[in-house]
């Protein structure tokens, strides 16, 4: 993770050796000494240790580690001792093992985003907001689920042109209704074709009660970070291993919500790029959104404008002018994936 420090955790199990000449160590000691983080929960007395993109998750009498999320290995059981934790030097030498092996295989996979599902909503019979505007002598109205449908044609049609090697998919490519659980669905049910990374994004147009407000332009949002959920099951878990389930379902959450917030970002300056000389650039904002809260990957909602202006309503019924807004998100969703492909990540996965 890029908020954690960069020292490799494979250089601390490797520097071992000139740390710890006994046979085993204060955990917290050699953490300390070798400028790495620990995480440690005093009522479950099971932790994670975090260091660049590697995480070790351990616990007290647990004869398990977790490398990355994805290696279980045997370990001594570390111990508590004289109000410390205390591992044995072949623990510690079983776990710079492990890194080492996760690390080529990572590298061998090559971190890449496989899948970009665009979730325009609304649809059928649910309308979505209604935009009303003059057009010389006559008052039109507008469709959120009309506007949103086309903005996520071109923005696919986009992607899958400059993309030939990710699947780009929508939620609904016409006029019909998807409910809120099935939108998740589709997305979730990604998680099982590939071990890469998905992309959530959809698509709305935002509307004010209030007739004297003045509210127009766009905005994106993504999941407060401090909203708890589950993304690791621990289905088919041995139960020695699910006592570190809790450690590694923050961590992946921790993990996916900055991957998100990135994302949102990288939009939010993409949409600027194309409208910020149109309309107003409202920022980023959180809200737990029943599907962003829901998807298992980063996921983001994007308002393109606000259907109860007059003014924005107008544009928003331009097939010019949404085509602008659907190459403004092309771009953050480009620049995303950019930074992520070539670094490994927005955030360690």
């Amino acid at each position: 993770m890029s908020a954690m420090r960069t020292v490799a955790i494979l250089v601390l199990f490797f520097s071992f050796a000139q740390f710890a000449l006994a046979e085993e160590r204060d955990l917290l000691s050699l953490v300390d000494d070798l400028g790495a983080v620990l995480e440690w929960n005093p009522l479950r007395d099971i932790g994670v240790i975090v260091s660049g993109e590697d995480r070790i998750s351990l616990g007290i009498g647990i004869p398990t580690a977790v490398v990355n999320y994805r290696m279980v290995i045997s370990i001594d059981p570390p111990v508590r001792r004289d109000g410390a934790v205390w591992v044995t030097r072949e623990a510690v030498a079983a776990i710079s093992d492990a890194i080492s092996r996760d690390r080529l295989a990572r590298a061998a996979e090559r971190l890449r985003i496989s899948h970009i599902l665009i979730d325009p909503g609304h649809g059928g019979g649910d309308p979505g907001s209604v935009g009303r505007y003059e057009a010389g002598q006559k008052t039109e109205r507008v469709y959120e689920k009309d506007v949103v449908l086309k903005i996520a044609q071109e923005l696919s049609a986009k992607l899958a042109a400059a993309y030939p090697d990710k699947t780009i998919l929508l939620s609904r490519s016409d006029d019909t209704y998807v409910s809120l659980e099935k939108r998740a669905e589709i997305a979730n049910a990604l998680l099982e074709k590939t071990r890469d990374t998905i992309l959530y994004v959809s698509i709305h147009a935002n509307s004010t009660i209030n007739t004297l407000s003045k509210a127009r332009g766009f905005e994106v949002w993504y999941l407060p970070p401090a909203y708890r959920r589950t993304l690791i099951d621990g289905n088919g878990t041995e139960n020695g291993n699910r006592d570190i389930l809790p450690i590694l379902n923050s961590m992946l959450e921790e993990e996916i919500s900055v991957e998100s917030i990135v994302l949102a970002r990288d939009i939010l300056a993409g949409l600027d790029g194309k409208l910020g000389q149109v309309t107003e650039n409202r920022g980023l904002r959180q809200e737990s959104w029943y599907v962003v809260r829901n998807a298992k990957m980063p996921a983001v909602l994007v308002e393109v404008g606000f259907m109860s202006s007059h003014e924005e309503a107008a544009r928003l019924a331009d097939g010019a002018y949404l085509k602008t807004v659907a190459e403004g998100l092309y771009d953050g969703i480009r620049s995303f994936i950019t930074r992520f492909e070539r670094s490994g990540g927005a955030g360690a996965r």
